[in-house]
Parts: structure tokens; sequence; C-alpha cells
């Protein structure tokens, strides 16, 4: 992988890459904050959290980077005694800070993890954007995709890449891609967060919607573009779907789950559960069977990853639908305010 070098004195390197990535945590760290605190809650529970989660995040990242990628380290000790091999997998980073928001809550500085976890969801997309824009500063923006329209041989579209033997084309730009999209995600959690998060729900708990939505949305957008990169992460038993893909679909199932089972406890099963459950799964096979067509016909990825796009936002769909169920409509929160 080419860095670009920010500051080269003596034995010390900092890429440019590494600065954004700094910027980026302290972009999450701050935004988090801010929320945290104007919901009610402590700053010294952000301040524990701080390097508590930087430190698992770190080690979870490297860690899994390290099992599906062995091929870049050799043994273990070599992911976390040389930074400058590999790099790190984003899902161990929301393991690891979703471990220390729990220990967080257990030592007592928090009051309720599930608002932390609210107020950590639009840093986490801001943040994870901006480690993202670091791609622009490195040879990693690995799409799959050979851009070959002089046209769209720019960004948004398209980056250059340099291969090893030294030749260059234009690639689709995943990462910058992403980019763009987690900007969009961290404005619509910050308007979720101060409109919707917060609303009256018939279950009670006003907590953990804001960081369910990003859970859901985040998925959605990983599942497709995982797939357009060409250095995905596989587990070592399995080379048709990626890891990062397993775990956005368990995700967006767990947030389906979740819901569902609230839905049914305050309104019964009901008919439209069948249906977005049908739904909702009858969308995830269509993912599935997208994903195996592009991998069968390399000249179908514009028809393959829109109808894959198209059933991940109809899976999100679906789930949106059973969290409505659950959540006091506007016309019926003067009653709720009242019997307050």
């Amino acid at each position: 992988m080419t860095e670009a070098i920010a500051i080269s004195a003596g034995g010390l390197v900092i890429y440019w890459s590494s600065i954004v990535i700094c910027l980026a945590v302290a972009s999450w760290f701050c935004l988090s904050m801010a929320l945290y605190v104007s919901a009610g809650g402590r700053r010294s529970a952000m301040w524990v959290l701080l390097p508590i989660a930087c430190a698992l995040s770190l080690v979870f990242s490297r860690f899994i980077h390290w099992y599906c990628h062995t091929e870049i380290y050799g043994p273990l000790s070599a992911a976390f005694t040389n930074f400058s091999l590999g790099s790190y997998c984003l899902p161990g980073v929301l393991l690891g800070v979703s471990l220390a928001v729990l220990l967080v809550r257990l030592l007592r500085f928090s009051d309720s993890a599930a608002a932390m976890f609210d107020a950590l969801a639009p840093g986490a997309a801001l943040g994870f954007a901006l480690i993202r824009l670091s791609a622009l500063f490195n040879n990693s923006c690995r799409g799959k995709i050979v851009v070959t329209t002089p046209a769209l041989q720019r960004l948004p579209i398209a980056a250059a890449y340099t291969s090893s033997s030294g030749t260059a084309d234009y690639r689709f730009a995943t990462f910058f891609v992403q980019f763009l999209l987690l900007l969009l995600l961290t404005a619509i959690l910050l308007g979720f967060f101060y409109k919707g998060g917060r609303r009256p729900m018939k279950t009670g708990s006003r907590e953990g919607h804001t960081a369910l939505l990003f859970l859901l949305l985040y998925s959605a957008m990983e599942i497709v573009l995982d797939s357009t990169r060409y250095d995905s992460s596989f587990l070592r038993s399995n080379g048709f779907v990626s890891l990062v893909q397993i775990i956005s679909a368990l995700c967006m199932l767990g947030v389906m789950v979740v819901y569902s089972v609230r839905s049914i406890r305050v309104n019964s099963l009901r008919f439209y559960h069948w249906l977005c459950w049908i739904f909702f799964l009858g969308s995830a096979g269509g993912v599935g069977y997208m994903e195996y067509l592009v991998q069968r016909h390399g000249d179908w990825y514009l028809k393959c990853y829109g109808a894959m796009t198209g059933f991940v936002l109809l899976m999100s769909l679906m789930v949106w639908f059973v969290y409505l169920s659950v959540r006091i409509r506007r016309k019926d929160l003067e009653d709720y305010y009242e019997e307050e």
C-alpha cells in the first residue's frame, strides 16, 4: 500500500491517512460528547469511555483483520507490533466500543448504556466517514469495478489505482462513495436524535433507538459497498460472502428481532408482522442471489448492485414499519402526556 507522507523527520514518519484517522476519532468523540451532555449525561463517563474504547477497538479490529488476511502479517504478534502492515476491520471497532460502553455502565459512570449508545451513533457515522476519507491518501480504495468511461474517471465515481506491477487504472471509489453516504447518515441520525429518538414509545423506553437506526442503515450500506471491494475480508472457511456482509446481515436481523419482540409485546401478533417478516427475509434472499450473480457475471455490476441496493432498502423499510408500530402516533401524544 502506498501511503502519502505528511511528516518525515529522521526516523519519524507520519502519514496523512494516520492524521485523518486521528481527526476521525476526535470528531467522533467531540460530537458524541456534545450529544451525550445535551441529553443529561455526565462528561466523566465519556472521558472514561475514550481510552477503553480506543484500546479495545484497536485489539479487535487488528485481530479480525489478521484472522482474515494472515498472509499479510504472518504470526499474530506481527499485527500488534508492526502497524505498517495490514489495516483495521471496522466491525472490530464497533465491537470494541460496544464492550467499552457496557464496561463504563458496569462501573456506574453512566446511568444508561442505551443513552450512551444513542449519543455515540451520530459520532460513529461521522468518524467512519473520515476514516473512509483517509483512503484518498493511500492506495486502499480498492473497488473491483474498473471504470473505463473517461467522463466517469474522477471522484466521486472513480479513483486512480496503481497495482503492485506499476500499472494504473481507474476503479470504483468505494471508500469515497461511502464517505459521502456516511455524511448523509450523520445528518439523518442527528435529526432523528433530536426529533424522533426521544419520542415516547408504547414500550416505555425512549433510549436506544438512534443506535439501532445507525446499526440498521450502516449495515445496509456495508452489505452493498463491501461487495464492490476486491480486498474484502472473508472467513477462512468461506470465500463467497465476506465477513462484513455476514455481520451486517446479522445486525439488520437483530434490529428486526428487537422491534418485532417489542411490537408483539404491546400490539400482540398481527398480520402486518408476518408481512414485514416475509418481505424482509425475501429481500435478504434477493441480496444473496445478487451477490451470487455479480460474482458469476463480471459485466453485470450495474444491474446486480442496483437490485441489491433495492433489496437492502426494502429490508430497512420493513424494520422501519415494525418500529413505527411501537412508537406512539403524533395524534396520540397529547393523550399520552395527559396520562403522564
